[in-house]
């Protein structure tokens, strides 16, 4: 029978002491022995048979202190955290332990449990929310671009180099007379998109047409480029020259869009796609604030681990965005001078924050018992399998046991929204697309009306 014994030592941190009867430990140095007298070759005796005091001579007693230790500890520790009531965040640190063979082994752990948030209020806030109008000008903006992703590109004879068209060109750069390897490219395929100053220049150029002419990349997208602050001599060749042609909008253009009728049927769903999303993006914002507003009168020391936890996600968040810029991390703090300890420190406050507002949430869903039952998981496995356009037990064996976790984890958060939403006083000003994201207002006084 273990014995344990809590000791608070911060907000967020106590220490575990777990004394194990001597059974056990006499039973785990027996083991031990028994397991070392097969495994280690003694001259002059048979496997299993070299006494035990030839086996501690071989091994050395600190070696073998060591690993009965790790095992007694690695055994108990779950049952002592059992018996203690403790829910542990973080790994546990041994800090003591006291091992003698034949008596009572006691051991002390620290580590940092999950906080208990006393009583606060999170109903009767008020808050005001834009909400994206959807009208026929939003359908046919959408139309547009699934318009442009059916295009198919047309070759040009004759003619003009064009924003959006596509082109092949010969690319010869240098900087101050020499070449540039990395910009240079003699068979490249580019798009002349509006906005990208470097290839402005050929606006206009003819096929076999060749323009010389510089750049300097000084923009603050360009701030990561190790051309950042150079001027690069170009020298383009256009070899071809293809423009997307967009199809005609029209029945036949819905029905190879999809499983439409006709162009009256697929503008509904674009519209019923763009209501449903502006929905829910307002109630996004609007939970988003509602909880925001309820962690600024909650007092709530954040556990350090968590926020490691946290600031991991941002870190990883960072790293797959440069990636996508062609670069990494590493590569952007090597040039910036600085290292991972100051980024982490700067996210700090931010992480902190984030995850209180995760604590505050998941208690709101322990107090009002909001729970992901079968029924709800089995809809959300449908909608997902249905989008993706599988069979659900095929879309069941692809996916991970996190992706199942998380998928439980999205459905309750949902819920808690939901419910915020419901006891909370929520206004909508309904606002065009371009005016969505200049800013938030809340309630009159921007506290709870209790």
């Amino acid at each position: 029978m273990l014995k344990t014994q809590v000791t608070k030592l911060e907000p967020n941190k106590v220490a575990l002491v777990v004394e194990v009867e001597k059974e056990r430990v006499v039973e785990a140095y027996a083991n031990f022995f028994q397991r070392a007298a097969r495994a280690v070759k003694i001259p002059g005796f048979r496997p299993g048979k070299a006494p035990k005091n030839v086996i501690a001579s071989r091994i050395g007693n600190d070696a073998i202190k060591s690993q009965i230790i790790e095992e007694l500890v690695g055994k108990t520790y779950p049952q002592a955290l059992k018996e203690a009531k403790l829910e542990p965040i973080s790994p546990f640190r041994l800090e003591e332990s006291n091992l003698v063979e034949g008596e009572p082994f006691t051991f002390k752990c620290v580590m940092e449990i999950m906080p208990k948030i006393l009583d606060f209020n999170y109903n009767g806030f008020e808050v005001k929310i834009k909400k994206a109008i959807v009208d026929d000008e939003s359908v046919q903006k959408v139309l547009g671009q699934v318009r442009e992703q059916f295009s198919k590109t047309v070759p040009l004879e004759a003619g003009e180099l064009q924003i959006n068209d596509f082109f092949l060109a010969n690319i010869q750069a240098s900087c101050g007379g020499q070449p540039e390897p990395e910009l240079t490219d003699e068979k490249s395929y580019h798009k002349l998109a509006e906005g990208n100053k470097m290839l402005a220049p050929l606006t206009g150029a003819k096929v076999g047409e060749t323009r010389a002419f510089q750049y300097s990349f000084q923009g603050e997208s360009e701030k990561n480029s190790k051309f950042y602050g150079k001027a690069i001599d170009f020298r383009v060749t256009i070899e071809r020259i293809s423009r997307p042609v967009a199809p005609e909008l029209n029945d036949d253009f819905a029905k190879d869009v999809g499983d439409y009728k006709n162009l009256a049927e697929l503008k509904e769903k674009i519209r019923a796609n763009l209501v449903e999303g502006s929905e829910d993006d307002a109630a996004n914002r609007a939970f988003d604030k509602l909880v925001q507003m309820i962690a600024e009168n909650v007092t709530l020391v954040v556990p350090e681990s968590m926020i490691q936890q946290t600031t991991d996600l941002f870190i990883q968040s960072m790293e797959r965005r440069w990636r996508q810029m062609g670069t990494s991390l590493k590569e952007v703090l090597k040039k910036s001078n600085k290292d991972i300890k100051e980024i982490r420190e700067s996210l700090r406050e931010k992480a902190t924050f984030q995850t209180k507002i995760t604590l505050i949430v998941n208690a709101i869903g322990d107090r009002e018992k909001i729970e992901v039952t079968d029924a709800d998981y089995q809809a959300a496995i449908e909608r997902q399998a249905q989008s993706q356009n599988i069979p659900v037990e095929k879309f069941l064996s692809s996916i991970k046991e996190s992706t199942k976790i998380d998928i439980r984890s999205s459905i309750k958060n949902r819920k808690i929204r939901e419910f915020l939403l419901m006891n909370n006083n929520v206004r909508y000003d309904m606002v065009s697309d371009a005016d969505l994201n200049k800013g938030e207002t809340q309630g009159d006084s921007g506290s709870n009306s209790n």
